[in-house]
C-alpha cells in the first residue's frame, strides 16, 4: 500500500460507539494502585524524615568540626612549625658576621614573631566561636604565650642590637689592623731600620737610636695585634695601660733624636697612638666588641629560654585540642553508625512492602493484561478470536475499548482502499516524474517521469532495468543509495546525475528516493526533475569564472615579479652603499700596511749593515706601533660593517624563521643602512626598544620593512633645507602582542594622498626612479608574514608615523591576516 495516502478521516458519526457499561460498587485498579503507592510514599517520607534528621545532626557535628576544631588542629601545628623555625634562626642570627646577613635574619625572625602572634589571635578567635570543655585552661595557655611571644620579640630586638655593635666594632678593629699593617712598612722605610742595621753600622746623627726605636715601636705593634685576640676585658685593659706606656717612651725618645729622624719617629708614633689608644682606636674597638659579645650570648640564652617556654605553652595546647578532636570525632561516627542502622531497617521494610505489591499487582493487574494481549495479537494476525470483556474494573474498561477500536480499524481499511485510488489521480497530474520501482524493476510512472524519458507507459514498464535510464558513471552510486534506503527507510538526498532518454539523448535530472509499501511489499518511489537548461546555465558560468580566475592569477604573478625585483633593488642599493663605505678604511688599511713594509725594509737594510742606531729604532717602534692600532681599528671597522650586512643581505634573501633580540637586529640593520643616510646633514636616527626583548619569527620580512620605511622617510620627509629625526621604538603590550613604530618629525603626508600610500604602483616620483612598490611591499609583509597590522598617522609639516602591531611569535600559515589603517 503506498506510503503517501491520505490519512484517514477521524470523523466518526457513522461509526458504532461502545454503549456506556452500567457502574456499580467496585474496587477498581485506581483505588488498589492508589492505596500500594500511599503506604509506599508514607514509608519513603519516613526514611526520609529519618535521613534528613540524621542529616541535619550530621551536618551541624561536621560544621563544627570544619569550623572550630580542625581549624584549631592546624593552626596548633603552624604554631609548633614555626616556633620550630624560630629555634634554627636565632643561632643564626648570634652569629652573624656582617651587617647585610644581620638584617635580613633580623627580618626573618619579626616575620616569624608577628606570624606567631597572629596564630595566637586567631586561636583565641576560634576559642570564642566554639563551645568546648577545658576553654579556659585553652584561653589561659594561649595568654601566657602570647605575652611571651611580646618578651622574646623584645629580647630579639636586643639581640640584633648587640650583634650589630659587634659588627660594627669588628669593622674598626679590622681597620685598625689594615692601618698597622702600612704603618708597619712606613716604620721599615725609615733610614737605620732596615734589617741588619744596628748600633755598629748605624750612620752617625743618632741611626743606632732609631734602629733600637724602630724595634721597640713593632714589638709594640705586635703586642697590639695579640691582645685583640684576648677574650678577657680586664687583660686588655692592661694591655692599653702598657701601650700608653710605650707611647709616651717612644715620644721622649723620638724627642732626643736629631732631625730629620727625630720628627719622621714622632709622626709614626703620633698615627701609632691615634691607631691603637685613640677613641675608637685598636683596643677601644676590641673592648667595645668582646662587650658586644658577651651581651648577645646573654641574650641568646635567654630567647632560649623564651622559646622553649612558648614550646611548653603550644604542646599543651595542642594536646589538649587533639584531645578535643578526637572526642568529638568518635561521637560522629557513633552519630553515623545508629542512624546508618536505622536507615537499613526502613529500607528493608520498603523492600519487603515492593514485593507484597509487586505480588499484589500480578495477581490482579498484569495476568488479565497478558490474556488480553493475546486476544488483541490473535485478533489482529486474522483469527476470529474474541477480545475478553469480563470483570468490573478499569481493565474491562480497556477490553470494550479494544475491541472497539479493533472494529473500528476494519471499517477505516475500507476507506483506505478508496483513499487510495483517489491518491493515484494526484500522483498522475503532479508536474514532477515519479516513479515507483522494485529492485530496479518499474512497476509505476506517472506522465511527467515519461515526458521527461520520451516514452511511452507500456514502452517504460517493459524496461528491464531503471538503471537504463542512468549513465553507466553514475549507476554504483544509484545502486548503494538504493541498498541504503531499503535497510534503513530513511529518505536519500537531493542528488544531481545525467540520465538517457530512450531517444539516446542526454539530460541533467534531480533524483530524490524513499521507501514505500505497494501492494504490501516494499519498493522505492523516486522523483524525478529535469534540471537540464540549470546545468547548462551553470556550466556557462563556471567557464566565465574560471577565466577570470585566470586573469587574477595572471595579474598577481605580474604583481609578484614586480614586488620581489623592487626588494631586488633595495638590496641592491644596500650592496652599493655598504661598499662604498668599506672602502675607506680598507684603503687606509692598505696604506698603512704598505708605509709599515717599507719601514721594515729599511729597518732590515740597517740592520745587515751594522748601522742601526736606538733612536731611529724607537721611532720604528713608535711608527709601527701607530700604523698597526691604525691598520687594525679601521679592519674591525671594515669587518663589522661587512657583518652587519652580511646578517640583514641574508635575511632579507631568504624566508627563514628563527629566535632573534629585536633591539640587536634593528641596530645592525641601522649600521648596514649608514652609508644611505651619513652624508645627510642635521639627521639624527634613534632607537628605543627593550633590551631583553626577543621574537620568533622571520627577520627577512622585519627588515625588508624596516628598509623601505627608513628609506622612504629619507626619500620623501627629508630635504637638504629640513633635516630632522628618525625615531624606532618597540615595546610589548598585553597578549604577547609587540608594536614597533617608525616616525620621523619631516614633511609629513598631505590628506588626499595618504589614503593611497599602500596601494601598488602609487608614487609621487614617478617621473624620479620611484616604483610605488615599497609600502605595498610593506603593507603585504605586516599582514602577510608577520600576521599583523599597519596603521600611519601624518599632520603635514609635522611629520609622520607607521605603527606596526603583530605578534611576537609569528603564527604558522592559515591563520588571518591584519589590515593597513589610515589617520
Amino acid at each position: 500500500m503506498d506510503a503517501t495516502a491520505t490519512p484517514p478521516s477521524t470523523d466518526r458519526s457513522d461509526a458504532a460507539v461502545p454503549l456506556p457499561r452500567r457502574r456499580r460498587a467496585r474496587a477498581g485498579i485506581v483505588l488498589r494502585i492508589s492505596i500500594g503507592l500511599t503506604i509506599m510514599t508514607m514509608l519513603v517520607l519516613l526514611i526520609g524524615v529519618v535521613s534528613l534528621s540524621s542529616f541535619q545532626l550530621f551536618r551541624g557535628e561536621v560544621s563544627v568540626l570544619s569550623s572550630t576544631t580542625l581549624p584549631k588542629v592546624i593552626t596548633s601545628a603552624e604554631l609548633r612549625g614555626s616556633l620550630q623555625k624560630l629555634v634554627a634562626r636565632l643561632p643564626v642570627l648570634a652569629g652573624a658576621a656582617t651587617t647585610p646577613q644581620r638584617r635580613s635574619i633580623y627580618d626573618e625572625l619579626i616575620s616569624e614573631l608577628e606570624f606567631l602572634t597572629k596564630l595566637v589571635e586567631r586561636m583565641r578567635d576560634l576559642h570564642q566561636q566554639g563551645e568546648s570543655t577545658g576553654e579556659g585552661d585553652e584561653l589561659r595557655l594561649l595568654e601566657q604565650a602570647q605575652s611571651t611571644l611580646l618578651i622574646l620579640a623584645a629580647t630579639v630586638a636586643d639581640l640584633n642590637a648587640e650583634v650589630g655593635r659587634q659588627i660594627e666594632a669588628g669593622a674598626r678593629q679590622a681597620e685598625a689592623i689594615r692601618a698597622l699593617a702600612q704603618l708597619a712598612d712606613a716604620l721599615e722605610r725609615l733610614p737605620g731600620a732596615e734589617p741588619g742595621t744596628g748600633p755598629a753600622t748605624a750612620a752617625p746623627g743618632g741611626g743606632g737610636m732609631l734602629g733600637a726605636w724602630a724595634v721597640r715601636a713593632g714589638a709594640l705593634m705586635a703586642r697590639a695585634a695579640g691582645a685583640m685576640q684576648t677574650d678577657h676585658l680586664n687583660r686588655l685593659r692592661v694591655e692599653r695601660r702598657n701601650a700608653e706606656n710605650t707611647l709616651a717612651e717612644l715620644g721622649r725618645l723620638a724627642a732626643a733624636t736629631p732631625e730629620p729622624e727625630g720628627s719622621a719617629m714622632e709622626r709614626i708614633r703620633a698615627d701609632l697612638a691615634t691607631i691603637l689608644v685613640a677613641p675608637d682606636g685598636l683596643f677601644d674597638s676590641s673592648a667595645e666588641r668582646l662587650q658586644a659579645r658577651n651581651r648577645a650570648q646573654a641574650l641568646s640564652g635567654q630567647s632560649r629560654v623564651l622559646v622553649e617556654t612558648v614550646d611548653r605553652f603550644t604542646l599543651a595546647l595542642f594536646d589538649a585540642i587533639h584531645d578535643q578532636s578526637t572526642d568529638r570525632t568518635g561521637d560522629l561516627a557513633a552519630l553515623i553508625q545508629d542512624r546508618s542502622r536505622m536507615v537499613m531497617v526502613l529500607g528493608g521494610a520498603s523492600i519487603l512492602l515492593a514485593v507484597l505489591v509487586h505480588l499484589f499487582f500480578r495477581r490482579f493487574l498484569t495476568s488479565r493484561l497478558v490474556v488480553l494481549n493475546g486476544a488483541v495479537l490473535a485478533r489482529l494476525s486474522g483469527s476470529d478470536a474474541t477480545v475478553p470483556v469480563e470483570g468490573n474494573d478499569e481493565i474491562t474498561d480497556i477490553a470494550a475499548s479494544i475491541r472497539y477500536f479493533i472494529d473500528e480499524i476494519d471499517r477505516r481499511q475500507m476507506d483506505l482502499a478508496d483513499k487510495e485510488r483517489r491518491f493515484r489521480d494526484l500522483v498522475e497530474g503532479s508536474i514532477q516524474g515519479i516513479i515507483i520501482h522494485r529492485d530496479f524493476r518499474p512497476l509505476y510512472a506517472n506522465d511527467a517521469f515519461l515526458q521527461i524519458l520520451g516514452s511511452s507507459l507500456d514502452r517504460a514498464l517493459r524496461v528491464r532495468s531503471v538503471l537504463d535510464f542512468i549513465a553507466e558513471d553514475s549507476r554504483p552510486l544509484v545502486e548503494d543509495n538504493y541498498r541504503h534506503i531499503v535497510a534503513t527507510g530513511l529518505p536519500s538526498e537531493r542528488r544531481r546525475l545525467r540520465a538517457r532518454r530512450l531517444d539516446g539523448s542526454e539530460r541533467w535530472i534531480e533524483l530524490t528516493s524513499r521507501r514505500i509499501d505497494w501492494k504490501g511489499e516494499t519498493a522505492v518511489q523516486s522523483i524525478v526533475v529535469d534540471v537540464t537548461r540549470e546545468v547548462e546555465a551553470e556550466a556557462a558560468l563556471r567557464r566565465s569564472r574560471d577565466a577570470a580566475e585566470q586573469a587574477l592569477r595572471e595579474l598577481k604573478e605580474t604583481q609578484a615579479s614586480l614586488i620581489q625585483a623592487e626588494k631586488m633593488a633595495s638590496l641592491g642599493q644596500l650592496v652599493a652603499g655598504v661598499a662604498h663605505e668599506v672602502n675607506t678604511p680598507i684603503g687606509i688599511t692598505i696604506t698603512g700596511a704598505s708605509q709599515l713594509a717599507v719601514q721594515f725594509e729599511e729597518l732590515t737594510r740597517q740592520l745587515a749593515a751594522g748601522a742601526i742606531k736606538k733612536s731611529e729604532f724607537q721611532r720604528f717602534l713608535a711608527d709601527g706601533g701607530e700604523m698597526a692600532r691604525l691598520i687594525l681599528s679601521n679592519s674591525m671597522r671594515a669587518a663589522d660593517l661587512v657583518q652587519s650586512f652580511k646578517m640583514v643581505a641574508v635575511d632579507q634573501s631568504s624566508d627563514e624563521r628563527r629566535r632573534f633580540e629585536l633591539k640587536t637586529y634593528i641596530g645592525e640593520l641601522l649600521r648596514s643602512l649608514r652609508p644611505a643616510y651619513k652624508d645627510v646633514a642635521g639627521l639624527d636616527i634613534g632607537l628605543d626598544s627593550p633590551d631583553d626583548l626577543e621574537l620568533d619569527g622571520y627577520p627577512g620580512a622585519l627588515s625588508q620593512i624596516l628598509t623601505n620605511l627608513v628609506l622612504n622617510a629619507l626619500t620623501h620627509a627629508f630635504t637638504p633645507h629640513h633635516p630632522g629625526r628618525l625615531t624606532i621604538a618597540a615595546r610589548l603590550l598585553p597578549q604577547d602582542q609587540v608594536e614597533l613604530t617608525v616616525a620621523d618629525d619631516g614633511l609629513g603626508i598631505p590628506s588626499d594622498i595618504l589614503p593611497k600610500i599602500f596601494d601598488p604602483f602609487f608614487t609621487t616620483r614617478r617621473g624620479s626612479g620611484g616604483s610605488g612598490l615599497g609600502l605595498h611591499i610593506v603593507y603585504n609583509l605586516v599582514t602577510g608574514t608577520l600576521r599583523g597590522t599597519i596603521t600611519a598617522q601624518s599632520i603635514p609639516g609635522e611629520g609622520t608615523r607607521f605603527t606596526l602591531r603583530f605578534p611576537r611569535v609569528t603564527p604558522m600559515a592559515g591563520t588571518s591576516v591584519g589590515k593597513a589603517e589610515l589617520v
